[in-house]
């Protein structure tokens, strides 16, 4: 008899005369080596790496597809009759395992190369190599349905595609085109990038234009708006003076037919007393016609009366004033002379001296006047007419007057 206990990931079988009597993870077993048999299977996800350098695309260029596959078994039963799992003491466990799933890794990787052949052959190589993740999809799909991975009791966890490279040359001719695309596609880039800074700029002054008119038409508008605005200012302001107006002239209707009314019975009243007004005036005015015409007729006496007073008068005055002519008729000119002279200065005297020389200048031979002499007969004069005033020359004249009368 024998004792083994087995790891909590291994997953154990064991037989007795052909039959499963036990299974399950990490079993304890105690056993007879002579009539039992124990079969130990991982438990565990492994990953297998795979790396196809002979598959041929459709232009008949060799690529390289390297992968990994992550896979696990799931029907142990299967696998087990697929695989030589059976415990046997004086081997190592995980080496055992490790021989079988390298065989089995063997086995996945022929049916996903089959896989791989049929795919890549329907493609060109500048198509699969850029088709890793699609590729993987495939690999994985063809595998869940493939009859003979259900077989080995095995399910596909993952696969994924590492690269899928072409030969040396092939990359570089493809790197030498890909390069002068890149370039290409720089110079288009370039001749775009300016083409497109072109119709930026064409399109921006179209903007600044359509802009400047959209700002011209919104002013335009504006302004319409602020004309309407201010014509319907205008009317409202012209239908609230006509409405005032009109209120007004109504008002100024009614006063004045109040007025009228008013002035209607005050000038029947003003009427009624001018007419009682001019009666009495009447009356009046008759009564100082009777009163004129008597005063006229006082007046008319009184005026006959002052015509001959006045008559009178004048006859006075005319006798008054023949008398004085009479006088003057009879006055003596040399007193009148002498006292015209009295009232002279001594310049005009002997200007008057000087005439009447002249008048009788045939009468006179010879006559000298001396600057003494000439003082002399102006400072006499001048002493002799001193002492003579308008009183007494007024006095002289009215003796002689008097004189003359008797």
């Amino acid at each position: 008899m024998k004792f083994k206990k087995f790891k909590p990931n291994d997953y154990v079988m064991v037989i007795k005369n052909g039959k499963v009597v036990r299974e399950g993870l990490g079993l304890s077993v105690l056993y007879n080596d002579l009539t039992t048999s124990i079969m130990v299977a991982p438990s565990t996800a492994f990953d297998g790496a795979f790396a196809f350098d002979d598959v041929v695309t459709s232009d008949y260029q060799s690529v390289c597809v390297q992968g990994v596959t992550t896979y696990m078994i799931t029907d142990y039963n299967k696998a087990a009759k697929m695989l030589d799992f059976a415990y046997q003491p004086p081997i190592q466990t995980d080496d055992k395992i490790a021989e079988q799933m390298a065989l089995l890794e063997k086995r996945i990787n022929n049916i996903i190369k089959a896989i791989v052949i049929r795919e890549v052959s329907k493609k060109d190589v500048r198509t699969i190599i850029r088709l890793a993740d699609e590729m993987a999809e495939t690999i994985e799909t063809a595998l869940t349905s493939d009859e003979s991975i259900a077989k080995l009791g095995v399910s596909i966890v993952a696969i994924n595609i590492l690269g899928i490279n072409p030969k040396a040359e092939t990359r570089k001719a493809l790197e030498a085109a890909a390069r002068e695309q890149i370039l290409k596609e720089q110079d288009d880039a370039i001749y775009m990038r300016r083409n497109a800074a072109i119709e930026q700029e064409r399109v921006i002054k179209e903007n600044e234009i359509n802009t400047e008119i959209k700002v011209a038409e919104k002013e335009k508008e504006k302004e319409e708006k602020e004309q309407e605005m201010r014509q319907y200012v205008l009317r409202c302001d012209l239908d609230m003076k006509k409405e005032q107006e009109e209120r007004e002239q109504e008002m100024r209707l009614k006063a004045l037919r109040s007025e009228l009314a008013m002035n209607t019975e005050k000038q029947e009243k003003e009427f009624a007393l001018k007419e009682m007004a001019a009666a009495k005036k009447l009356q009046i005015e008759n009564k100082e016609m009777l009163g004129k015409i008597e005063l006229e007729k006082k007046n008319s006496e009184y005026t006959a009366l002052e015509v001959e007073n006045e008559k009178a008068k004048a006859d006075q005055q005319a006798y008054a004033l023949a008398g004085i002519v009479k006088a003057y008729n009879q006055l003596n000119v040399a007193l009148v002379e002498a006292c015209a002279m009295a009232q002279m200065d001594p310049a005009t005297l002997m200007a008057k001296a000087f005439m009447n020389i002249g008048d009788n200048a045939d009468k006179i031979g010879t006559i000298n006047f001396t600057p003494d002499l000439l003082q002399t007969l102006t400072g006499g004069i001048a002493r002799e007419t001193a002492g003579l005033t308008a009183d007494k020359v007024k006095d002289a004249a009215n003796a002689v007057l008097g004189q003359k009368k008797k």
